[in-house]
């Protein structure tokens, strides 16, 4: 696919991967009742693959708007995903040499997207008084399901998300087909 077809689905897309990553954490609580709470990340994987097809300003844009639509739908206040969102896009358009030079840096790049997201959001909100709880209990109840229900995504979406984005390996690592 060409940077413009890029640029109309990857809203779309990241959109729906959102609203599928909802799907997938209410699926997986309920098989795990309280005990386990993993969140899905997928748009976040997704966004990090991204980076590749689009300019910064695009990506901020984008990010502040999938950020406002999940401030709306899953957290209630406005701004806080929608500030992060564009940070880690920023994060991950910054270091996109890294990211891409093998698939371990990517599995890595997950685990620091996924874990930046998920402990920046609730600091605010204990900072902000918007909520109150025991951040043991979260570490071990949902922070550690989903940073490994994230990297499991990551690893299995590998494959199809270097078909779609155009990377290829090479001898020397790893090259990006524009």
């Amino acid at each position: 696919m060409n940077r413009w077809t890029f640029q109309f689905f990857t809203p779309i897309f990241l959109f729906f991967l959102m609203l599928i990553d909802n799907h997938i954490s209410q699926l997986l609580s309920g098989i795990f009742s309280d005990n386990l709470m993993p969140d899905a990340h997928l748009f976040l994987i997704v966004l990090m693959y991204s980076v590749l097809k689009h300019r910064l300003t695009y990506l901020m844009i984008l990010g502040i708007a999938l950020g406002v639509i999940y401030d709306a739908y899953f957290l209630n206040v406005i701004g806080l995903a929608a500030a992060v969102i564009p940070l880690i896009a920023l994060f991950c358009y910054e270091i996109q040499a890294v990211i891409f030079a093998n698939r371990l840096t990517r599995l890595f790049t997950t685990v620091i997207v996924v874990f930046a997201f998920e402990v920046i959001l609730p600091l605010v909100e204990v900072a902000f008084g918007l909520v109150t709880f025991n951040f043991l209990h979260f570490i071990a109840s949902q922070l550690a399901p989903t940073l490994l229900l994230n990297i499991l995504l990551a690893f299995l979406l590998q494959w199809p998300l270097e078909a779609l984005y155009g990377i290829q390996k090479t001898d020397e690592g790893y090259e990006i087909k524009n």
